[in-house]
């Protein structure tokens, strides 16, 4: 049962700005049947909790194209070609909101959709960060940054004031650090 199903043949069918869309055929190797799927390949992707040394979290307020509104998320993005998942992560956080941290630790990594999406999500978490420099923003993003309780983000999630789910796994990663340590919240 753990046999990769063989690609017997694949083509793109669209190039985009961020992603790709591709229809492959692939035969199961229980039943040798022969299935045409759907896969968006999309660059990985890296989420920051960002933790003050006032214990705050660093949040980001933007504009998402996808829903037509406003969001409440962590700052995160598109790690660039072969670039280090952490490298990547130390970016994003200084560009979308100023901050760095010495102090990194990764939560871990999950698959974002993997029924058709390629990517994943690694989570780190930047202890003692401080805001050092002003933002350095893509051409098209509008960010506001926000610090809040870390105790507060529970409620937020219950609320659906935060609900990208990549953010909610994010903070489930967190949770899941913090179990067994003393809690600092």
């Amino acid at each position: 049962m753990d046999q990769i199903w063989e690609t017997t043949e694949e083509k793109v069918i669209l190039k985009a700005h961020v992603f790709r869309y591709k229809q492959v055929k692939r035969k199961s190797p229980t039943t040798q049947q022969t299935g045409e799927f759907d896969i968006i390949q999309c660059s990985n992707w890296v989420n920051i909790i960002a933790v003050t040394p006032e214990k705050k979290i660093v949040l980001i307020k933007q504009f998402r194209h996808g829903t037509n509104n406003y969001t409440i998320e962590i700052p995160g993005g598109a790690v660039n070609h072969s670039e280090d998942m952490l490298i990547g992560a130390k970016r994003e956080l200084e560009e979308e909101t100023g901050y760095t941290s010495d102090n990194w630790i990764s939560l871990g990594k999950v698959d974002v959709n993997p029924a058709f999406m390629t990517n994943s999500t690694e989570t780190y978490l930047a202890l003692d960060a401080v805001k050092t420099k002003e933002q350095n923003l893509d051409p098209f993003e509008e960010i506001e940054v926000i610090l809040e309780d870390l105790s507060s983000i529970p409620a937020l999630v219950q609320k659906g004031v935060i609900t990208h789910s990549l953010v909610i796994a994010g903070f489930y990663l967190y949770h899941a650090h913090l179990q067994g340590q003393p809690y600092s919240g």
